[in-house]
């Protein structure tokens, strides 16, 4: 097993589960993708907010121009030139992981979504890239899966996330609450971020939703492995709800029992592919004119 399918195995437990359905290259390339997003987020969440992060993440950045491909970041070395991801769509990548290092909490759904679309949408064309896929309608369903699953992320880890004075739940949606409601909440301050977290979740099966258009239109073996992946991802936003999981308990995940029922299911129901829908681009309002989005 690679080192970079170790990171996946390690860090990115439900990809790592659904690339058994992939051929080896396939999943190679996908492996680089998780590992260099993955070494990034490490830098940041492992430095304190240093400037010396800061300057190496804004080296990143300017170490290309827009438009092209940098062919210098050691997890795509493997990768034919013509498949590794644009850079302005690594530098939207680097962007988010910059705002977590000054971080503030969103003041509303729109910045929100932004800032998924940056740490989690762009992933999802950084796959595009590296599996050539071109086709710009398809490129806007693979950033709704991306934000679909960061919103995932950010419900379940809010509990976490508050321990290290991140809150990503926008303020106007939680009353401005402050740091300490989170961490010492009362019963009012319950009520209110998990019926936040509630919506959130809810938000984001329409991105699922949205999502699994674009997954429906990929070859087989890339149809199942994504597919599963979404369904197991967005099954840990159904446990909470159905279970009524208040944010300040266990950590929520998949028992293997639960993705292996999910993962029967979802290969049960595997649609036969269809011409591709219309995106909704009210998806995209709040990203303006960022890379590949539709607005």
């Amino acid at each position: 097993m690679s080192n970079y399918a170790n990171v996946m195995q390690k860090h990115g437990k439900t990809f790592f589960w659904a690339s058994w359905f992939l051929d080896k290259p396939t999943a190679n390339k996908l492996f680089a993708v998780y590992a260099l997003c993955r070494r990034l987020d490490d830098l940041v969440d492992t430095s304190n907010r240093n400037t010396k992060t800061r300057e190496e993440l804004s080296k990143l950045i300017s170490s290309a121009s827009n438009n092209q491909r940098n062919k210098n970041l050691e997890e795509f070395r493997n990768i034919d030139s013509n498949l590794i991801p644009r850079q302005d769509i690594i530098n939207e990548f680097l962007k988010g992981q910059l705002s977590d290092l000054d971080f503030k909490q969103p003041k509303d759904l729109s910045q929100l979504l932004k800032y998924c679309y940056r740490v989690a949408g762009v992933v999802g064309l950084m796959i595009c890239d590296v599996l050539g896929i071109h086709d710009a309608k398809l490129r806007y369903f693979a950033i709704d899966f991306g934000i679909a699953m960061q919103l995932t992320n950010i419900c379940r880890d809010i509990n976490e996330d508050a321990q290290i004075d991140r809150i990503y739940l926008p303020k106007n949606e939680t009353a401005s609450l402050k740091i300490n409601n989170f961490k010492n909440p009362s019963k009012t301050d319950l009520m209110i971020i998990n019926s936040t977290r509630d919506k959130l979740i809810k938000l984001a099966d329409s991105y699922y939703e949205s999502g699994v258009f674009g997954i429906n239109q990929l070859p087989k073996k890339l149809k199942r492995s994504f597919m599963v992946a979404s369904n197991i991802y967005q099954g840990i936003g159904h446990k909470i709800i159905q279970k009524k999981i208040s944010f300040n308990e266990q950590r929520v995940f998949l028992k293997n029992y639960e993705k292996l029922k999910l993962t029967i299911k979802t290969l049960l129901k595997l649609s036969k592919d269809f011409d591709i829908p219309l995106h909704e681009r009210k998806l995209h309002a709040s990203l303006g004119n960022l890379p590949d989005t539709n607005f």
